[in-house]
């Protein structure tokens, strides 16, 4: 007797996201695939149950699945059905892991057409496998897998909620992630709920949206992951850009139209920088004599001791603070799932939002969270990733070294590195040439969005990567950059 193949992993379609729907779902499908939630042979539900699953069209499961054949993700037995391919090459878009892909690709479903091979150029079989150094990707080698399986074991066994789920999250995960935020940063909770939502730049979208705010009227830092530009950003408006230096994001460029300031302040992304004690208090001072809101991103997915000296800046402005954050970067950016915390008049505000988009995360993915956070796994995960991300760092550093025409422009970044390139460098073409000798990194230009002169520069992220590897990416990149003029 054929069983129905099951999907073994939570995805959720956001149809408020700019991103289409077949894309969101072709793209958390593939950063599964990446990062070894899906194995091999691991067969997926026929277009029909992935539609009636995620309440879309089937024409858009479809199209979710020939974007995925195409970028070598999946392959097909006739007869049979779908199932993960082997041998998967990632090629991401510039700044994080899931959007593209390459790879080995089998024979196609009946129906959908391989557009794609009359263009594809054949890969040459003398040229090394590339090593991906772009930044957003989490360590999967740390992930504690017996306790990621016993959690989703036991979340398995709950009997699921007689009616919809709640639009705010389940009562046991919002408790588990406020004394988790209590414990871990030291944040006041009077007065203030935890809202879940699908990740750091969804909360943050639903947060200046629950405070009518977008474009000119909120400003973040620059540069700044793309994600949380697009999330501050209006419909034809851009956020306003807050320029960033050794001390963080610079608070007396908030211009007077402004209602939110939106700062990372212990671990600006990708520049590493911790806001200092003079700005915290600063933005304090802007909220009261504003009356705007400080939202402040907490994507730092490793403990640092330094940072506890500063004075909390979540808090310290009142209900004029939000907390915004999720656990994409120390789990996989395919949960989709995070927090805000939030004042709580804005609670409802927020809580019927969500109803309306939709966007509450799957019930097994917040219980089996839930169980992770209570039971230590997050934070001794945490203190793992410091560990690790830190051994990492001194054999970036120590093989870029030599490059004297280089400037390593992030010492206070956790896993990533900016190298600065020579004045006139066209950064774009150096990281195609860097890609020509087997690593591919970004560029700076995807975290500028206000127009300005961005300084040449590429950006990596080499926290994912274990030492054989890195090792290995450091040598070609040193090789690829020694000659530059």
């Amino acid at each position: 007797m054929r069983h129905q193949a099951i999907l073994t992993i939570p995805l959720t379609v956001t149809r408020q996201a700019r991103q289409p729907l077949h894309e969101q779902i072709a793209s958390q499908v593939g950063t599964a695939v990446e990062h070894g939630l899906l194995a091999h042979r691991t067969q997926l539900p026929s277009t029909r149950t992935l539609a009636a699953l995620l309440g879309v069209s089937r024409g858009v499961a479809t199209a979710a699945y020939e974007l995925l054949f195409t970028r070598g993700y999946l392959e097909s037995q006739p007869g049979s059905g779908t199932y993960v391919a082997g041998r998967v090459t990632a090629r991401q878009e510039p700044g994080g892991p899931g959007r593209t892909g390459t790879g080995a690709t089998g024979r196609r479903p009946r129906g959908l057409p391989d557009r794609a091979a009359a263009t594809r150029p054949p890969a040459p079989a003398d040229r090394p496998a590339v090593i991906d150094l772009r930044p957003g990707q989490v360590d999967i080698e740390a992930c504690p897998l017996p306790a990621w399986r016993a959690a989703w074991r036991r979340a398995s066994f709950n009997r699921p909620p007689a009616q919809s789920l709640p639009p705010l999250g389940l009562p046991e995960l919002r408790r588990a992630v406020a004394e988790h935020l209590a414990a871990s940063r030291g944040v006041p909770l009077a007065g203030r709920d935890v809202v879940i939502t699908g990740g750091t730049a969804h909360g943050l979208r639903l947060v200046l949206d629950a405070l009518g705010l977008h474009g000119r009227q909120v400003a973040i830092e620059e540069p700044v992951p793309p994600a949380l530009h697009r999330a501050a950003a209006g419909d034809s408006e851009r956020p306003a850009a807050l320029p960033v230096d050794a001390e963080g994001a610079r608070l007396d460029a908030v211009g007077p139209n402004c209602r939110a300031v939106v700062v990372t302040p212990d671990a600006q992304v990708p520049l590493g920088h911790v806001l200092s004690a003079e700005r915290r208090r600063a933005a304090v001072a802007w909220a009261a004599s504003s009356g705007g809101h400080v939202v402040e991103i907490a994507c730092d997915p490793v403990f640092r001791p330094g940072v506890s000296q500063l004075p909390r800046l979540y808090g310290t402005a009142g209900a004029r603070s939000i907390l915004v954050g999720g656990f994409c970067e120390l789990l996989t950016p395919a949960l989709n799932l995070g927090y805000a915390l939030v004042p709580r008049e804005l609670t409802a505000t927020v809580g019927r939002q969500l109803g309306e988009y939709a966007a509450v995360p799957p019930y097994l993915t917040q219980l089996a969270l839930a169980s992770l956070l209570r039971d230590g796994v997050i934070v001794r995960l945490m203190h793992r990733l410091g560990r690790r991300y830190a051994a990492r760092r001194r054999i970036v550093e120590s093989a870029l070294a030599p490059l004297r025409r280089i400037r390593l422009g992030a010492p206070h970044a956790v896993n990533t590195e900016v190298l600065y390139l020579p004045e006139r460098s066209d950064a774009q073409q150096v990281a195609d040439r860097v890609r020509q000798h087997g690593v591919r990194v970004s560029t700076l230009s995807p975290y500028h969005f206000s127009g300005r002169v961005t300084p040449p520069a590429l950006v990596l992220g080499f926290g994912h990567l274990p030492d054989p590897d890195l090792h290995r990416s450091m040598s070609r990149l040193v090789g690829a950059l020694s000659d530059l003029r």
